[in-house]
């Protein structure tokens, strides 16, 4: 597995690139099959490989509402591993600012109070 260097100008290290990879990855952990005691290493190969991801993506810049919204993903479910994410609280809280992110793409009609 290789590791993505955080400030890369390269388009493979983009917020949606790596938001792809790291579906990939959790999809893959999600597999019953990763689980069988002869795919241990494995298994700690993409556990490290995805520790990697999330931690690149912070490093990135994201270009628009959806990659704001692709790590707010990523931090909702790295808080569930914590143990954080189950106090619902903290998972409203992120779910409420991904809707206030994207609402800021949208434009706002003109009898909406909030204009």
């Amino acid at each position: 597995m290789t590791n993505v260097p955080p400030n890369s100008e390269d388009q493979a290290s983009s917020v949606a690139a790596l938001g792809l990879r790291w579906a990939a990855l959790r999809g893959m952990l999600a597999s019953p099959l990763i689980n069988a005691d002869d795919q241990k290493s494995l298994r700690d190969d993409l556990l490290r490989e995805l520790r990697s991801v999330e931690r690149s993506i912070g490093g990135i810049e994201a270009r628009n509402t959806f990659e704001v919204s692709a790590k707010i993903d990523v931090i909702k479910e790295a808080l569930k591993h914590i143990g954080f994410g189950d106090t619902g609280w903290g998972q409203d809280l992120l779910e409420s600012i991904r809707r206030d992110v994207m609402n800021m793409g949208q434009p706002v009609p003109k009898n909406d109070q909030r204009a």
